[in-house]
């Protein structure tokens, strides 16, 4: 019963395509003991706090032709709630605080070559993931996960060439999933790992007071690469909680910390 249990865990973490940070895929058998369960326990919950820093998203324009968005940053503050299984699986939502500033340029009808930058307030973000480890070797685990996470913004800024635009009424959507493969391998306390990502993010933009786009005031923004690498490292003792960090590379530039509490 177990064994089916994980592997039903293991193929709805791969096959769910649903983004952003990824997280350590061995995560859910770091913390073997919680501050009311153990390691022999079926179910077991972890509470946490996780900080995403994007530099830049790497996106490209879609309206009007593929040309590139100069940077696109973003940041998150968001607490998670997990719900792990046989200490195998991990099933996640994650509810939070996020804001982004978009920067880039178009060529108008009249061939001159405009700015846009634009600035959100701090807007609800929420995902739901899941992460599984699908084998292991003494120290080794081979995992995978897949996430899903989407924001609404209200602009907050609006500039065309430097010129303070409107704000009302404009629409600034944010959605994105993924999935991901990694291999870690525990050292004492540390557990680093390494992996590879395929993710789709997509911002929307519409109702814009001024042109933003070669077609007018829309406009869609998509990655230019889809397929990422990232790496981290997780710190824990095995007994209540753990810490992790993780860069992200080639798709975007971004580093996320992030923190549990097993009860």
């Amino acid at each position: 019963m177990h064994k089916r249990l994980i592997l039903f865990g293991s193929l709805f973490s791969a096959l769910s395509l649903v983004a952003s940070p990824v997280g350590n895929t061995a995560a859910p058998s770091i913390i073997e003991q919680g501050l009311f369960t153990s390691c022999n326990d079926f179910i077991n919950l972890r509470l946490g706090y996780e900080g995403d820093f994007v530099a830049d998203a790497r996106l490209e324009q879609v309206e009007g032709g593929h040309e590139r968005v100069d940077c696109y940053r973003q940041g998150t503050n968001a607490g998670t709630v997990t719900i792990n299984i046989l200490d195998r699986m991990d099933l996640y939502g994650l509810f939070g605080s996020s804001k982004t500033r978009a920067n880039w340029r178009f060529m108008n009808p009249a061939s001159e070559i405009v700015r846009i930058v634009a600035d959100t307030r701090w807007d609800f973000l929420w995902a739901v993931g899941s992460r599984a480890i699908l084998f292991q070797w003494s120290q080794a685990s081979l995992g995978c996960g897949g996430r899903y996470s989407h924001a609404s913004y209200t602009l907050s800024k609006l500039t065309s060439d430097g010129v303070h635009a409107p704000i009302a009424g404009a629409q600034f959507q944010w959605t994105e999933w993924q999935v991901n493969l990694d291999i870690s391998y525990k050292i004492h306390y540390f557990t680093p790992y390494i992996g590879v990502k395929y993710s789709r993010p997509q911002t929307d933009l519409s109702h814009f007071s001024v042109p933003i786009s070669p077609d007018g005031n829309s406009n869609q923004f998509l990655a230019r690469d889809p397929v990422g690498v990232y790496l981290g490292c997780g710190l824990s003792t095995g007994k209540y909680v753990m810490l992790n960090i993780e860069g992200r590379l080639v798709d975007e530039e971004a580093i996320t910390v992030s923190g549990d509490i097993r009860f």
